[in-house]
């Protein structure tokens, strides 16, 4: 009851963004993937999603359409299907895309994809991984725009400011989960930089 409580009151603080719906494709076959990956992976056949983590990502380019054409394309990762996704893509100029519906899982973060939803910033690596976040956190209406989204997520699903974490840590998180022992080695948004993020909200 408490938690339903703070997740409405939060929900009341934080109104949905403006959101631009540019869905990829998710067909039936793709569903059965994600399923079929979930039982491989998480032992439950299921390409359904309920949120109780965000993980937040950076493209490491600099195109949108790039991005979009890229999890578009259910290209194998791992050699493993379906290919990589993320919910929504965040755009330098603060426009927020939602490529994927909340109801659906996405791979983008290894031992978390069954529980969590996906936010990418568009952003090229440049000097580095930590150079990157940083250049993402002083770009204002980019990172006004994610934090916008975040609250509104947290207040829609009850999820506390602890669960929502960077790419670079999610092999940390308590509900962290993968049976064939696979492990995420990516190196976007560092605990320094996530912690800056938490801070804001």
């Amino acid at each position: 009851m408490a938690l339903a409580l703070a997740a409405a009151t939060v929900a009341l603080l934080a109104p949905q963004p403006t959101i631009v719906q540019d869905r990829i494709p998710y067909p039936a076959t793709r569903r059965e993937q994600m399923a079929a990956y979930s039982r491989r992976h998480y032992g439950s056949a299921s390409y359904r999603l309920k949120p109780k983590v965000i993980v937040i990502h950076f493209t490491a380019n600099n195109s949108y359409s790039s991005t979009w054409n890229t999890f578009a394309s259910n290209a194998p990762a791992r050699g493993e299907r379906p290919g990589t996704c993320t919910h929504y893509v965040i755009a330098k100029n603060g426009r927020i895309s939602q490529l994927v519906p909340l109801s659906l899982r996405c791979r983008h973060a290894i031992g978390l994809n069954h529980v969590a939803v996906g936010i990418e910033f568009i952003q090229e690596v440049g000097k580095g991984p930590r150079w990157a976040a940083q250049q993402i956190l002083a770009r204002p209406r980019q990172v006004k725009a994610g934090l916008r989204l975040v609250r509104w997520l947290q207040g829609r699903y009850g999820i506390a400011a602890a669960d929502v974490v960077g790419h670079a840590t999610a092999n940390d998180h308590p509900r962290f989960r993968d049976l064939k022992g696979w492990r995420n080695d990516h190196a976007d948004w560092q605990e320094p930089e996530m912690a800056a993020f938490r801070r804001r909200l």
